[in-house]
């Protein structure tokens, strides 16, 4: 019995004196939910094709002041310039972007070292720590704040692995694909298009009684829309009568002239024994102050005289991002001996787009 004692005394004191003498191992931890995301995937052959990319881990044990992570490149990236001024790093709990590291080229008391050896990128702590099980996340290139260097992709298209280590202890891999071309090139042609309506197709004045102005019982809206790079033009021209603009009696070969008696650009109709004529307005799109001809930009009773060729009413020279309304309303005036009977006219309204 007393053998056995101090068999066991033994044992337990050369237990204890290898706890305190023999060190401790310390076991790498697997770095969880890696990624790194790429903004070109195509290989630099033959031109050169550069690519920002934000690396993305969690760390199962954090970093401790004094530690750093690295990370390594495949070799035939070419690093180039970049420099920390092209590095972003933070971390979090949730996003991984909750805490931002300040970064030079090496570390000074919060201040994060990152710089490029080689293949090798070596994130250094000095004083700072990143808390366990939190999400790092590695900008690199363009993406970075202020950044303005990329690393230059792999000339030949094939996998390539990206490794993750450092006095931090925890490690991984990331996989990461280099393609021939990346890119899809897509071809498109826009053919020249115009649209062009009238609201109505009609209008009457009904019986014009002598010396009184009357206004025509529709109001016609002209639309149009076209991808004219610069606009479009509306014309308009009435058929009148034995070669004269107006409002044409064929039986007693008489007219109410447009927009008077003499035919004159415009006129005011309370001025003038007879008469007829249009006005337009803009009402969407266009202006009427600079788009519409000045001979139909009228008010009140002033009417703009018709002409039995094409007139201009509306030139507009830019570009549609919608359709475009002008509203046209016609007024007429018969004097005491204008010759009884039925009076008619039509007006031919033709769109133009400026291509």
């Amino acid at each position: 019995m007393d053998r056995f004692k101090k068999f066991f005394v033994c044992l337990l004191i050369i237990a204890l004196i290898s706890f305190f003498i023999f060190p401790k191992i310390t076991r790498a931890a697997a770095l969880t939910a890696l990624s790194d995301t790429m903004s070109r995937l195509a290989d630099s052959t033959p031109s050169a094709v550069y690519s920002d990319h934000t690396i993305r881990y969690i760390t199962p044990s954090g970093v401790a002041a004094g530690q750093d992570m690295q990370i390594t490149m495949p070799t035939g990236f070419t690093i180039g310039t970049v420099d920390f001024t092209d590095i972003d790093v933070s971390w979090g709990a949730t996003t991984g972007y909750e805490n931002e590291l300040t970064l030079a080229a090496t570390c000074v008391t919060t201040t994060w070292g990152a710089a490029f050896a080689g293949q090798v990128l070596t994130i250094t702590s000095c004083t700072g720590t990143i808390t366990s099980t939190n999400k790092v996340v590695i900008e690199i290139g363009n993406n970075a704040s202020g950044g303005n260097a990329q690393i230059q992709n792999h000339a030949t298209a094939a996998t390539y692995t990206i490794s993750i280590a450092g006095s931090f202890t925890d490690t991984g891999k990331i996989a990461i694909v280099i393609l021939t071309d990346d890119q899809v090139s897509l071809t498109a042609s826009v053919d020249p298009s115009i649209t062009f309506s009238l609201s109505a197709n009609s209008s009457a004045f009904g019986t014009l009684a002598p010396g009184v102005i009357d206004t025509a019982d529709t109001n016609i809206t002209l639309t149009v829309g076209t991808n004219a790079g610069t606009g479009y033009t509306i014309t308009v021209r009435d058929s009148g009568g034995n070669g004269n603009p107006g409002l044409w009696n064929s039986v007693a070969s008489a007219i109410i002239g447009s927009a008077d008696a003499s035919y004159n650009n415009t006129a005011d109709l309370t001025a003038v024994s007879l008469g007829y004529g249009l006005q337009a307005t803009c009402t969407a799109g266009c202006t009427t102050g600079t788009d519409i001809d000045a001979r139909w930009r009228q008010g009140a009773d002033t009417v703009g005289g018709l002409e039995i060729t094409a007139t201009t009413m509306v030139n507009y020279t830019t570009t549609l991002s919608a359709n475009h309304t002008v509203q046209v309303v016609h007024k007429a005036k018969a004097s005491t001996f204008t010759p009884a009977g039925s009076y008619a006219d039509t007006l031919t309204y033709i769109a133009t787009g400026n291509f």
